[in-house]
């Protein structure tokens, strides 16, 4: 984030031939007074990484002036599919201001997106793309890697059920957060037709093993394979159109019969983004990292 306040994006944004529209919808987003707090206490840069012998794009951010302390690592998976990517309003709206609470964050394009080489599989290879940031958090001298934490939203809530589901026999990561992501992609295709187009364009060979394919992507399928010394903090809003709220009432039900331990928060009449909840859902995140992390 080579910006010293918001003027100063403001300014690029406009000389950068951006249109109107990008620059106006990032106004509506992003707060002026949090932005310049955040750019004076945190430091935020696009990185690159091999994943799998491709090249894959993240962003990394951290708070300024830590001295030699080490500082947990949030693993953050963004939703959206191929044509998505971590924008800078979803930089400063839920990145920086993590960082800007003592943590390290990392968070992963996925390959197949606009600065990633390879294709999205939609929760197939591509979830190595996440398990390669917990290498790199390992190698980082400022990290406690001890201290790891997963946080998913949406399609990146289902990469991170899949992650635990990898790291089963490790102790890597201390807890995950999981926000409006599917649970049972067999629901979805069944519930949104676009979602099943959309499916069968990016999982590999979809059309000759369908059963198999969607349940490597439901959680609901093998909560019971999940380590239960990782705690996990599931937020959703009740009249979410994208992602039904019963993923996260399915996801509970199948914890609760393992007992694993969780947390379920929510939201009356929140939507898929939880827009009239944000600050709540960042209070619960904060609490729930504090206490775990």
């Amino acid at each position: 984030m080579p910006f010293e306040n918001y003027r100063e994006w403001l300014a690029h944004a406009q000389s950068n031939n951006q249109k109107i529209a990008f620059v106006d919808r990032w106004q509506k987003r992003v707060n002026p007074k949090t932005f310049n707090t955040l750019i004076k206490q945190t430091s935020a840069q696009w990185i690159e990484y091999e994943s799998d012998g491709l090249k894959i794009s993240g962003v990394m951010v951290a708070p300024k002036n830590t001295g030699n302390k080490k500082l947990p690592v949030i693993i953050y998976n963004r939703g959206g599919n191929d044509k998505h990517n971590v924008s800078r309003i979803t930089v400063v709206d839920r990145l920086l201001p993590l960082a800007a609470q003592g943590y390290i964050v990392l968070a992963s394009n996925y390959r197949g997106s606009r600065f990633s080489e390879g294709e999205d599989e939609f929760g197939g290879k591509d979830v190595n793309d996440v398990l390669a940031l917990i290498d790199i958090a390992k190698q980082l001298p400022a990290a406690d890697s001890s201290k790891i934490a997963l946080y998913g939203v949406s399609r990146g809530g289902m990469m991170t059920w899949q992650a635990l589901r990898q790291l089963k026999a490790s102790n890597d990561i201390k807890t995950a957060i999981v926000v409006a992501g599917p649970t049972d992609l067999h629901f979805v295709i069944n519930r949104r037709a676009g979602m099943k187009a959309l499916l069968y364009r990016m999982i590999p060979d979809i059309e000759n093993n369908q059963e198999t394919a969607l349940n490597a992507r439901s959680a609901v399928k093998w909560v019971d394979e999940l380590n239960t010394k990782v705690p996990l903090l599931l937020i959703h809003g009740d009249a979410d159109v994208r992602v039904d709220v019963s993923h996260t009432n399915m996801a509970a039900e199948a914890l609760i019969k393992n007992q694993h331990p969780h947390k379920v928060v929510i939201y009356e009449n929140g939507d898929h983004g939880l827009t009239f909840y944000q600050k709540e859902m960042k209070a619960e995140i904060s609490s729930w990292l504090s206490q775990h992390m």
